[in-house]
This record gives C-alpha cells, structure tokens and sequence, in this order.
C-alpha cells in the first residue's frame, strides 16, 4: 500500500504541474514521446470531431511530422500541411483551408526554427476544429501559456525538465487538455 499510495501521490503532483504551467484543465500521467503524444492527440481531435483532416504546420518538428503520418498511415484521414511564412505558419494558409471537415490544427511554439508562433491569432481561425499546441514545457513558463491562448491541447516534450535515461529512455509525452475532452484522452 505504501508503494500505490507513494504512485499515487507522485502522479498526481505531476499533473497538477503540468496544469498549472500550461494553464490546462486536465493533463494524463504522460505518453511514450511528444511525436507520440501528437499523434494521440490527432487521433483524439478526429475522434471527438468525427472530421478526418488534420492540419500540422510545416515548421513543425520533421520527426513529429513523420511519426503523425505513420499513425494515420491505414485510417481515413487527410494530413495537410501548412505552408510557412517568412518562418511561421502562414495564417493564409489557415484562412483558405480550414473548413467544415477540419479535424485539428497543430502547431508548434517556439516552433523549429525558434519563432514563437501567434497561437492567440491561430486560434481565431480555427473554427470548430480543435487546436492542438506543442512546446517546450520550459518555454511555457515564460510565454503565454496554451490555456490563455485558446488552444484545446497541450503537448510536449518533457524531457528538458530534467528526465534521465532510464527504462528505455529519457523522454515523456507530455498531454494536457480542457476537460471536455477528458472521455478522449489517451
């Protein structure tokens, strides 16, 4: 009992600091990698949508952006990517393509370039669509945080919060989201 109550504790102040960094309402104990947790966190958008196209921005991570399209590889489901302007995610691009079939939208910030990206500004875009934010967990403690941006889903890397390799790695799929989609995620 000691040991499950100790699990317990742990998890929980885990997800309790994952909330408030990132101004969520609910955050799970973590997934394998952020590449991983993006996927999940399409498949939740498209899942809780029933839309089947899912929007990823080209600054985002080249690895993520693989590891997205491995995972809907056999599913019905159309990956576009956003094109960039002068380094960011063209808001352009978003105006003209985000339609009624619009699953999610991801976007990554700072993104691979290190410009932080305008999530406020996304976020009016996405129409009934769910936008799904990626960042570093430290950065989020000093820019505007995913919940105050009016993004659905947080993901990350958790990683750089000090995680050392062990059991297979050094990385943690971070997730976190507003409640209403809590029955969805992973």
């Amino acid at each position: 009992p000691e040991v499950s109550q100790g699990t317990l504790q742990y998890l929980y102040e885990f997800q309790t600091m994952i909330c408030d960094l990132t101004d969520m309402e609910i955050a799970n104990a973590s997934l394998y990698d952020c590449a991983s947790a993006i996927a999940e966190a399409c498949s939740m958008a498209a899942s809780y949508t029933r839309k089947r196209k899912i929007f990823l921005s080209s600054m985002l991570n080249p690895s993520y952006i693989e590891v997205v399209k491995t995972y809907f590889s056999g599913r019905n489901a159309d990956i576009v990517l956003i094109d960039e302007d002068n380094g960011c995610t063209s808001m352009d691009f978003l105006k003209n393509n985000v339609d009624e079939d619009t699953a999610c939208i991801v976007v990554q910030s700072p993104n691979y370039y290190g410009i932080i990206e305008d999530m406020q500004n996304i976020s009016t875009i996405k129409n009934k669509s769910l936008l799904i934010c990626v960042s570093d967990p430290i950065s989020v403690s000093i820019l505007k945080s995913p919940g105050n941006s009016n993004c659905d889903v947080y993901v990350g890397e958790g990683q750089p919060l000090g995680n050392y390799m062990s059991l297979g790695g050094p990385y943690i799929g971070l997730f976190a989201s507003k409640m209403k989609y809590a029955r969805k995620m992973p």
